[in-house]
């Protein structure tokens, strides 16, 4: 596990070893391409596009990055897609009121969903940021993404009071499919970087734990609805024997990319809960409509 102190604790076996070696290696071709991405050389051949707008010329362009800035739960005069206002409401003394912006419930909220903090609207230009970096291969988006995850990540803490100790991060893993098309496994080295930006900061000590596998066939979510999405999960996940004793008794933060029917996190938090697991809360960058504050 990776976390804002020291590297955790050592590989329990080799297949973890392997496993490492092998985020390693697609991190370093992830990394390779991106450095060959934003030379000028590569320019003059494949000019740059923006990652929101697809307007050449930078990777993030200004005006999608203050389109992007409105897309946020709680800032003033931030509408969501359905034109309501996604300011926070806060109460005497600054605390957040829970139920009201950030903290998201998907309607019906799916057996077994544990508390989930979002960064933001899941609309254009953090939507098609995130299917860039997900499905396209714009791993150079992290630039964007990693301080809102981040975000994410520390209120999401701040909101249940975890301060001090340890608290593993959990990403919700890649299908095997998705592992193979894609090379690499894009949500946990987000949570990694997420994690690495909170470093020092005042708070609990965060280890990354991919510790999450899918051990059946799913179907891809973005095509199903409501039902469909938690048959299709419905004892899906669960935790990769090596990690048990690493998620037994933690307080546990599930990480996703965006909430929808929460069906992704209910099933996750099934899993942890399945092995021992503490308390469990979870964090992504952005909800959708069909969720509300």
């Amino acid at each position: 596990m990776r976390g804002r102190r020291g590297s955790g604790q050592g590989s329990p076996a080799r297949e973890v070893g392997v496993a490492a070696l092998g985020r390693s290696v697609a991190a370093a071709v992830s990394g390779g391409v991106a450095r060959v991405r934003d030379s000028d050389l590569v320019d003059l051949v494949l000019p740059r596009e923006c990652g929101g707008c697809l307007r050449p010329g930078a990777v993030w362009c200004a005006r999608c990055q203050s389109a992007l800035v409105r897309l946020a739960f709680g800032a003033p005069g931030s509408r969501d897609t359905d034109g309501r206002s996604t300011h926070t409401p806060v109460a005497p003394g600054g605390a957040r009121v829970h139920g009201g912006g950030p903290w998201v419930v998907p309607h019906p909220v799916p057996d077994g969903m544990p508390p989930v903090h979002a960064w933001g609207v899941y609309a254009d230009p953090l939507r098609a940021a995130v299917s860039a970096w997900k499905d396209v291969g714009r791993r150079d988006l992290e630039a964007v993404l990693v301080p809102l995850l981040a975000a994410s990540l520390d209120a999401a803490l701040t909101g249940v009071g975890w301060d001090d100790g340890v608290v593993v991060v959990v990403p919700a893993p890649s299908s095997r499919r998705a592992v193979r098309e894609r090379g690499d496994t894009p949500m946990t080295g987000l949570c990694e970087a997420a994690v690495t930006r909170l470093a020092g900061r005042p708070g609990p000590t965060l280890r990354v734990a991919p510790a999450l596998r899918h051990v059946r066939r799913v179907e891809d979510q973005s095509g199903l609805g409501t039902i469909e999405r938690r048959g299709n999960l419905a004892g899906a996940l669960s935790v990769i024997p090596l990690w048990h004793s690493v998620i037994r008794g933690r307080r546990c933060l599930l990480v996703d990319d965006v909430v929808t029917t929460g069906a992704t996190f209910a099933e996750a938090a099934r899993a942890l809960r399945t092995v021992g697991a503490g308390s469990v809360v979870g964090a992504s960058l952005a909800a959708t409509q069909r969720t509300r504050g």
